[in-house]
């Protein structure tokens, strides 16, 4: 089950730091519509890494 919250925190991370990465880059580029996509995405990656730490500790956290 760890590997299981291993996945998710990874994936959780990446879709986090490719929203904040993507949404910055487009906002600056004067893209607005894309950006506010991008940046919507955060939360959900945030969401993820949320969970999975929670249900890693929850777990016994080795």
């Amino acid at each position: 089950m760890n590997r299981v919250f291993k996945w998710t925190l990874v994936i959780g991370i990446v879709v986090t730091l490719s929203g904040v990465i993507a949404g910055f880059t487009t906002m600056f580029m004067g893209l607005d519509n894309f950006a506010l996509y991008f940046i919507g995405v955060v939360p959900i990656g945030f969401l993820f890494v949320f969970a999975a730490l929670t249900g890693w500790i929850m777990a016994g956290g080795k």
